[in-house]
């Protein structure tokens, strides 16, 4: 119910309100006779509705409805009236708008007219303002730049902003700053922003804030105001520091060293400005070093320009100045306080010119050669670095400098018996001084070298003639060594199982000892493997294989009777076939003929292939029969090769006729085709195929490449390109292919699609209300992109406002010129805004509009104002020339207000200018010490003719700025003080200081500080300078004291000066004798009375009267006395009564002059002697012999020295001059070591002693000391902790597992350690000499981990232990083995074996490793070709990315179909003719793994038997590793053990068998040239070693 009764309320107002807005506001009657004038009433904007009934209308009034005073306001009126009609009715068209009426001062006027006669009845009706417009501000953002020196209260910028109300409630604005406001400045209601608060440049240069203007009803605007801080030269320049500390060595020139707390710099204060200053040095204490120093001026880098000595003065002050380089007043002073450090002047000294040693060639790495020293009398000793000349030589040195061998390998004798360099000794940066020794080390032979053969093969003949005894080939080897080591022996090793051959085991003559059988047609090839093995004591062997051949009969023949080849046609000298066949060639030579068609084909007579010598022409002949033959003289064979010629693409495509150019409308659809081309190939299959293609047009055309249609690919459009150049080509499809191209040229036609287009889219003129009519007042422009009929253009206006009768402006349909058709008035309308319309003569017609705004120009009656009559202005000082000071408002009611108006003032200080703004003048300056406040009086006149005026006050007054720095008052002469105890709470005053400065305020404010030696002296408030700490003139006697006087402004000004205060003395210290004792030998006949014995000297510390001294005797003597001012004791008694040697002794004392005295005493011992003396020191024994153990403790006692005087007043001391660093020698003669000492570093040290006496002058006495460190014998230590190694179950007996290594501290002891097993084990052994550890039977143990300790025990029973881990292995499983076979040497292949791996790789697709490499059995017939008289068999296995083993099966399968493929790869490694087989078998025999078994049960047996079973075993072995056909079954200790035959292998990897269970196998393979030392020096490295 309550929602019913709501509802009817709101409809029943609502009913109200619309009719308030739309009853009429008033009625009145019309009178055609007199006229009337009626208000009619009052109306809110926004009225719609009814404004006025008239009634009383005659039937001939005729009543029209017309404008009144302001036409606009009929704009929004309509008379409801017909002829007749006895009443009518003024009714609203739009709503009514007070501020389109702001002219009229919102009263819209209309009249009622009766035509005849002409009477107005004039109506007036009052629009109501409603605040509906926000402010506008007339910029979205203001910006200007302001002097940081701008006086504050100056006006520095002016905002503004229209409200379009009329009513002054509803318009009036007022404007604030939005926070964050800025502190510095304040809007005022008139818009205009004034400074609150000084600028600093320095801690702001902009300000950007934003300003509102709102309306009383709460509309508003904003704008941004961005103020840039101009900054002005009003500051001194300043030092970042006011005390810098430098240093720099003596004797040095240029630059500090070093200076803190950081590098020297000054820079103008004010920042914006950064006016660059000048260095100057301004004084330099002490006074005479002034000369000493340089300052650059512009960087203020200081340099010493003469070198300066320490021991002169250790500290120089250095005051310095930066001036402004555009001001000279304008100055900072800093101190700078120069230390001077000492140098380094002494070289370092080797304690040898020359050094040499003999060592072992082959020494490890970083064995201990000899120890070099170096001495340097500088204080600290030798501090530096050690360098060997040339760091080429395979030696090292440390940093104490011991030289070592740094690299073992080039410790050759073979290469080099012995070295020699330079040790160099150099002392640490900065210092370049060094010192060198020379060095020769000789190098001592070991049995290091194998026999070497003179070749690797030997090549041997054995014919139909052979005899028993005949030499068949002769071997040599030799032997780098020298000794035994060089002795060398020949045997044959394996490969003789036919017993055909022997060798003479001392010069390796090979002969034949049975005849052989040869067999017709064939070549057969033994194989033999010869050992040279040298006479050492641990002997070395090497391998060398002998190939002997025996031909049987020759009878040359082919393979095949027919062969079959293609060759393209026109292909001279290409290949065709190879035909194969058997000869024993080259022992019987054959010739290969070609019979028929020799014209045409030729054969090569080495490879057998048969090639073109002429170009065939398939068209020709597309098939030939050649016949071949071949010979060795006496038997022939022939054959026959079937030749097809094969067709090739000799014709290029043609391009049929077509037009050169194509047209194309520019609406052409993308899509469409556009032309077509079309060429032809005389070529058939796919040689006459022909495709085509496009270039040009881009992107914007395509071709399709089997037809040849050319279709739209992208929109056209002519205006941005009306022509299009396509290059198509036709390409047939053959190997390889031929192509033809063709040009196509497409013109693109215009359309009607781009209406005109004006110059501008707003066009705005001022014309004066007094202009002509007719005259021309604007041109109007607009441009069409289309061409011909399309792009001309015809102007019309189509709209004015506001509108008229009749147009005020008229427009040239062809020209555009706009010109006046009526008078314009001021009064009716200050504006008019034109709609211009340009059309164009296409079809459909395009059009475009500008609008063009027409300002009418009014005519001055009304004074201008300023907004105050006094100006009240305050400026700092120093301004900047052309700072602006204040801004003059100045107001003027007419059109355009004082925009035409200028300033009147008369000053030659100031300036103002148009805007109102007084400068001061460019070459002015403001300086509040002078003047400090300026009376001035502003004229401002609106027009520059018969212009109206008015007159301002403006009161200038100036602030101070902290221009001038404190000046010291003159200084006293002298400054002292004496020296004391001083302290904070109780200084001494030294004197008082005055300072004075111009500014006022703060900036006259001074304080005075102390800047160095502040420890010491400090300033009361009153400027008295305190020494607060103890001042002591023995120490120092003279402080330069650097003060400082700042003012309190910001940033501060300061001046700095030295004070020199000098310390004067007080009697507080006791003279001192020069010597704690004075004592003299005296020869009674040699002196009389009146002789000077001896002379006494003291001195005192003090100064002055304090360090006068007189001397004295404790007690008078009657012999000798005392003369109180030289200290000479002069004899006064005859001494002729004395008959026997006397000691005088007497107490002298020295007294000062000071108050209270100070005094010292010494002791004087005169001995007189009848008899001559000789005053000597020597020796108790020339040369002394001590010992002393390795390894005892610091301070060992060594022995004791002692020398001797003959008389008792002389005292003697000791010094040792050798090996300072390792031996002491105390003053009762002791000598003690520094340190433990090593025998095996140094057994004997002969040392200097020397004794000086304390004679004066001193004598002085050397022995020699030998000092022996005795052997205490050290246990012996291995290179590592814990040795590991991998081995497989198949490896042989005795094969080397690693080498284990254990030196012996003991000097020459190491070579000496016997070496065994803890544990008994058949697996391994190791060698008791040497370390090797070699395996036993590997063949019960597999797929395990086995630990044993090895011992190294000296010939003193001491011992050590190291660990070693031997990891057993099964081996490759024989399935996943292949074999293949080729036509090449094994030495040949041995060294191509990686390239080998990488081309079987990149054939099959999987990685391969070659297990090994072996010649074939000797019983094999050889392959036909002239290369292949060898064969080599190879084994190996295959694995996937996973490292998965492929079976052998798969291999072989993938062998045998990419067969051809890997032949071609494999020739590009052996650079031959190569033939390639699949051997079947897996490469291990199944006899051999038979056999091992056997032999380990009977191995276990034998060796339980004793040693003759052992023997037999061992042959059973080698049996059985003959049987295995691998290089890898050569004994290894006969036959070069660290060589096996196997293939290199670059790195180890691991992989597993697809069959088996984590079964791995790692191959560590390493090139030949390496191997020779692989099991003697790289196993004992302790790395994991795994070997197949």
């Amino acid at each position: 119910m309550e929602k019913i009764d709501l509802f009817y309320i709101l409809f029943i107002l609502a009913c109200l309100h619309v009719n308030s807005v739309t009853s009429p506001t008033g009625t009145s009657q019309i009178n055609c006779t007199t006229g009337t004038n009626i208000e009619v009433g009052n109306v809110q904007e926004g009225y719609e509705g009814d404004v006025e009934i008239i009634t009383n209308i005659g039937p001939d009034d005729h009543l029209v409805l017309e404008g009144y005073l302001f036409p606009i306001g009929v704009t929004f009126l309509e008379l409801v009236y017909s002829n007749g009609d006895s009443t009518a009715t003024v009714r609203t068209i739009k709503p009514l708008d007070a501020d389109v009426l702001q002219e009229s001062g919102g009263i819209l006027y209309y009249s009622l007219t009766c035509p005849n006669p002409s009477l107005k009845n004039i109506r007036t009706l009052t629009v109501q303002d409603v605040n509906d417009n926000p402010p506008i501000f007339e910029s979205k953002s203001y910006n200007t730049t302001v002097s940081e020196a701008t006086a504050v209260g100056s006006s520095v910028l002016k905002v503004t902003a229209e409200d379009a109300d009329i009513y002054p409630v509803n318009n009036n604005i007022i404007y604030s700053i939005l926070p964050p406001a800025p502190d510095e400045f304040e809007v005022r209601d008139d818009g205009n922003i004034r400074l609150k608060q000084r600028l600093n440049y320095n801690n702001a240069q902009q300000y950007i804030f934003t300003v509102e203007a709102k309306d009383v009803g709460e509309l508003s605007d904003t704008t941004t105001v961005t103020i840039t801080v101009e900054d002005f030269d009003n500051l001194n320049p300043y030092f970042d520091h006011s005390l810098y500390k430098a240093s720099i060595h003596e004797n040095q020139i240029g630059q500090f060293s070093d200076i803190t707390p950081e590098a020297i710099k000054a820079q103008d204060g004010d920042t914006g400005i950064n006016e660059p200053v000048v260095y100057s040095i301004t004084a330099v204490f002490p006074n005479e070093y002034q000369s000493n120093f340089e300052i650059d001026q512009n960087s203020g880098v200081i340099s010493v320009t003469m070198a300066l000595d320490r021991e002169e003065t250790d500290k120089i002050t250095v005051h310095i100045q930066a001036t402004q380089q555009d001001d000279a007043s304008k100055t900072a002073n800093a101190v700078v306080s120069v230390i001077i450090e000492d140098v380094d002047d002494n070289p370092p000294k080797f304690d040898q010119d020359e050094y040499t040693v003999s060592i072992l060639e082959n020494s490890p790495q970083n064995q201990f050669v000899l120890q070099t020293r170096v001495t340097d009398l500088d204080l600290g000793g030798f501090v530096g670095t050690f360098q060997i000349i040339p760091e080429s030589v395979p030696f090292s040195i440390s940093p104490d400098g011991t030289i070592l061998v740094k690299s073992s390998a080039d410790l050759d004798r073979e290469t080099t018996t012995s070295f020699s360099f330079q040790v160099e000794a150099q002392e640490n940066p900065p210092s370049t001084i060094k010192a060198t020794a020379d060095v020769t080390i000789i190098l001592l032979d070991e049995n290091d070298n194998s026999p070497q053969f003179t070749t690797s093969k030997y090549q041997g003949n054995v014919y139909g003639n052979q005899t028993i005894g005949m030499q068949v080939v002769k071997v040599e080897a030799t032997d780098l060594d020298e000794g035994p080591n060089s002795e060398i022996s020949y045997s044959i090793e394996f490969g003789n199982e036919g017993g055909y051959f022997g060798i003479n085991e001392n010069d390796g003559e090979f002969t034949l000892v049975q005849t052989i059988p040869l067999v017709e047609n064939k070549i057969l090839q033994f194989s033999l493997y010869v050992t040279a093995k040298d006479g050492g004591a641990t002997s070395r062997s090497t391998s060398a294989m002998v190939d002997v051949q025996a031909p049987g009969d020759s009878h040359p023949q082919f393979l095949q009777k027919t062969y079959q080849g293609q060759v393209e046609e026109d292909q001279s000298e290409a290949d065709i076939v190879k035909v194969e066949f058997l000869s024993i060639d080259p022992i019987v030579p054959v010739i290969l003929t070609v019979e028929t068609e020799a014209d045409k084909f030729s054969i090569n007579q080495d490879t057998g292939v048969l090639s073109t010598k002429v170009k065939l022409d398939f068209e020709e002949e597309s098939s030939y029969t050649v016949q071949l033959s071949i010979s060795d003289g006496t038997n022939r064979d022939e054959a026959s090769v079937l030749v097809e010629v094969l067709d090739i693409n000799d014709n290029s495509p043609v391009f049929e006729s077509h037009p050169a150019s194509v047209s194309v409308p520019e609406d052409h659809t993308v899509g469409d085709d556009v032309t077509s081309i079309t060429a032809t190939d005389a070529d058939a299959g796919f040689n006459g195929e022909v495709r085509y293609t496009l270039l040009g047009g881009a992107g914007r055309f395509n071709v399709d490449q089997e037809t040849g249609v050319i279709t739209l690919a992208a929109p056209l459009d002519r205006e941005t390109q009306d022509v299009y150049q396509l290059v198509i080509t036709a390409q047939d499809q053959g190997r390889p292919s031929h192509s033809t191209t063709t040009t196509l040229d497409i013109s693109v036609t215009d359309i009607n699609d781009n209406a005109p287009i004006f110059s501008r889219q707003q066009y705005e003129i001022t014309v004066s209300e007094h202009v002509e009519v007719g005259r021309a007042v604007v041109d109007v422009m607009a441009t069409d992109k289309d061409n011909g009929a399309n792009a001309i253009v015809t102007y019309h206006i189509v709209k004015q406002e506001p509108s008229s009768t009749s147009p005020v402006f008229i427009i040239d349909a062809e020209s555009g010129s706009i010109s006046l058709a009526e008078k314009l008035d001021y009064g009716k309308a200050k504006r008019y805004t034109l709609e211009v319309e340009g059309q164009d003569g296409g079809t459909p017609v395009l059009t475009g509009s500008a609008t063009v705004t027409v300002w009418v120009e009014d005519m001055n009656d009304k004074a201008p104002v300023f907004s105050k009559v006094q100006y009240d202005v305050s400026v700092y000082e120093n301004l900047a020339g052309g700072t602006a000071l204040v801004s003059l408002e100045v107001t003027d009611e007419d059109e355009g207000g004082f925009s035409k108006g200028h300033f009147i003032m008369d000053s030659d200080t100031f300036i103002i200018n148009s805007q109102g703004v007084i400068s001061l003048r460019s070459d002015a300056t403001l300086d509040r010490e002078t003047l400090d406040n300026y009376n001035i009086q502003v004229i401002a006149v609106d027009q520059p003719v018969d212009g109206l005026s008015s007159t301002a006050q403006v009161i200038i007054t100036v602030l101070d700025v902290n221009d001038n720095n404190p000046q010291f008052l003159p200084l006293p002469e002298p400054i002292e003080i004496q020296e004391g105890a001083y302290t904070p709470s109780s200084p001494g005053e030294v004197c008082e200081i005055l300072v004075t400065d111009a500014d006022i305020g703060d900036n006259g404010c001074v304080t005075i500080t102390t800047s160095s030696h502040s420890e010491l002296f400090r300033f009361r408030e009153d400027g008295t300078l305190l020494a607060i700490e103890e001042l002591d003139r023995e120490t120092q006697d003279v402080y330069d004291v650097v003060i400082v006087a700042m003012d309190h402004a910001i940033p501060q000004r300061n001046n700095i000066t030295t004070v020199r205060v000098n310390i004067t003395d007080v009697n507080d210290n006791a003279p001192v004798f020069s010597s704690d004792t004075y004592s003299k030998s005296i020869l009674v006949k040699d002196v009389k009375v009146g002789d000077v014995l001896l002379t006494l000297s003291a001195t005192d510390k003090d100064a002055g009267s304090n360090a006068l001294i007189s001397y004295s005797f404790s007690e008078d003597s009657s012999v000798v006395t005392l003369d109180a001012e030289t200290g000479d004791i002069t004899l006064t008694s005859d001494l002729s009564g004395v008959t026997e040697d006397t000691l005088l002794t007497l107490t002298a004392i020295a007294t000062d002059h000071g108050t209270p005295p100070e005094s010292d005493e010494v002791e004087v011992l005169i001995y007189f002697k009848i008899a001559p003396f000789t005053e000597n020191v020597a020796f108790e024994s020339s040369s002394y012999n001590f010992a002393i153990k390795e390894n005892e403790p610091e301070a060992s006692i060594v022995g004791k020295v002692k020398a001797l005087t003959g008389n008792p007043l002389v005292t003697v001391s000791y010094n040792m001059k050798s090996h300072k660093d390792v031996f002491s020698v105390d003053g009762e003669g002791t000598i003690k070591a520094l340190r433990p000492l090593d025998k095996e570093e140094v057994e004997w040290y002969i040392l200097t002693v020397e004794a000086i006496d304390s004679s004066t002058p001193p004598n002085t006495a050397e022995t020699t000391v030998s000092v022996q460190v005795e052997n205490v014998n050290e246990a012996p230590g291995f290179d590592n902790e814990i040795y590991e190694a991998e081995i497989f179950s198949i490896f042989p007996y005795k094969f080397p597992i690693v080498n284990i290594q254990a030196w012996d501290p003991d000097v020459g002891e190491s070579s000496e350690l016997q070496y065994s097993l803890q544990e008994s084990t058949t697996l391994l052994d190791v060698e008791a000499n040497t370390g090797q550890i070699y395996v036993l039977d590997a063949s019960s143990f597999g797929d395990s981990l086995f630990t044993f300790h090895v011992k190294a025990t000296d010939k003193h029973g001491l011992f050590t232990t190291t660990t070693v881990q031997i990891k057993v292995k099964q081996s490759v499983h024989r399935d996943s083995v292949s074999v293949i076979s080729l036509n090449q040497p094994v030495y040949i292949v041995e060294k191509k074996i990686l390239e080998m791996e990488e081309s079987m790789k990149k054939v099959l697709g999987w990685t391969v490793k070659v297990l090994s490499v072996r010649a074939e059995d000797g019983i094999e017939m050889r392959t036909i070709l002239r290369d292949s008289s060898d064969k080599t068999y190879i084994s190996f296995i295959a694995m996937d990315s996973s490292g998965a083993v492929i079976k052998a099966t798969e291999v072989k399968e993938k062998l045998q179909s990419n067969h051809d493929e890997l032949k071609v790869e494999l020739e590009k490694v052996f650079d031959s003719d190569l033939e390639i087989k699949v051997e079947e078998g897996s490469g291990i025999s199944e006899d051999s793994e038979d056999s091992s078994a056997a032999v380990i049960i009977a191995l276990s047996v034998l060796l339980a038997i004793s040693i003759v079973g052992f023997v037999a075993v061992l042959t059973v072995c080698l049996v059985r590793m003959k049987k295995m056909k691998k290089d890898t079954d050569s004994d290894r200790e006969s036959f070069n053990i660290g060589k096996p035959k196997i293939s290199s292998i670059d790195k180890s990897f691991t992989f597993h068998n697809k069959k088996e269970d984590d079964k791995e196998v790692k191959f560590s393979n390493t090139p030949d040239s390496e191997r020779d030392s692989e099991n003697d020096t790289d196993l004992s490295n302790g790395n994991s070693i795994s070997a197949l």
